[in-house]
């Protein structure tokens, strides 16, 4: 398919499709979309190519004029992150996405904040979707319920700690195409919670010899496994 704007669609794909407010205003005022012209929609399961039926002051209408399945990653690549306040935590996830990351799962730790409102878990979602648009990924990273550190039994072929002093001093070798890595909040984890990561199956690394902010790590560790992967 060619390079066209893309939006969202939630729903199944039909031969007409009317997208919802937000991916109406989306392609009417930021992409300077109009009536008769074509643009891709991204599904869960498809990206259609299709050319706007109608595009009025309720929304925009969709003809499909062609679909094929997306094309998935061939790795899974899991984030368990500890939630940060809403300007790191919302650029967490942007970069995530961005970087190819396909689970991200909100963590409460006992140095982040304890819990996660369905607004903010909604705004995550709608966050992933965007920068999946932007980066023109075909597969939205998945946002998964919110879980305690205590209760997280990883099940990557190869889980990863990274920690800021107590970590294998190297960057670790990626060797599976399924990775899992753990990103701990402001203030880093305590001494039972280190523990405890290390029992349920993560391995440490401390691949560089400064402290990171929570959002400076997520992004260079996430980026780093991915260009392994």
């Amino acid at each position: 398919m060619r390079r066209l704007r893309r939006v969202y669609f939630d729903g199944e794909i039909s031969p007409v499709i009317e997208l919802d407010e937000n991916q109406s205003r989306k392609l009417k005022t930021v992409l300077r979309a109009e009536q008769g012209d074509i643009v891709e929609v991204l599904t869960k399961e498809y990206l259609a190519e299709g050319e706007i039926y109608i595009a009025g002051k309720k929304g925009v209408q969709v003809r499909i004029l062609e679909k094929r399945p997306v094309c998935a990653p061939d790795y899974k690549f899991t984030v368990y992150q500890c939630i940060a306040k809403r300007e790191y935590m919302d650029f967490i996830i942007e970069k995530y996405s961005e970087l190819g990351v396909t689970d991200i799962i909100p963590v409460i730790s006992t140095r982040s904040l304890d819990s996660l409102k369905s607004s903010a878990y909604e705004r995550y979602v709608q966050i992933a979707k965007e920068a999946a648009m932007q980066c023109e990924r075909e597969v939205v990273a998945e946002i998964h319920p919110v879980q305690k550190l205590e209760r997280i039994k990883p099940a990557a072929d190869e889980n990863i700690l990274f920690h800021e002093r107590q970590g294998v001093k190297s960057m670790p070798e990626i060797t599976s195409r399924n990775i899992s890595m753990i990103i701990g909040p402001e203030g880093g984890f305590t001494d039972k919670e280190y523990n405890y990561l290390l029992n349920a199956g993560f391995k440490a690394y401390t691949p560089i010899d400064t402290i990171l902010k929570a959002e400076t790590a997520a992004v260079l560790f996430a980026g780093m496994i991915r260009l392994a992967l």
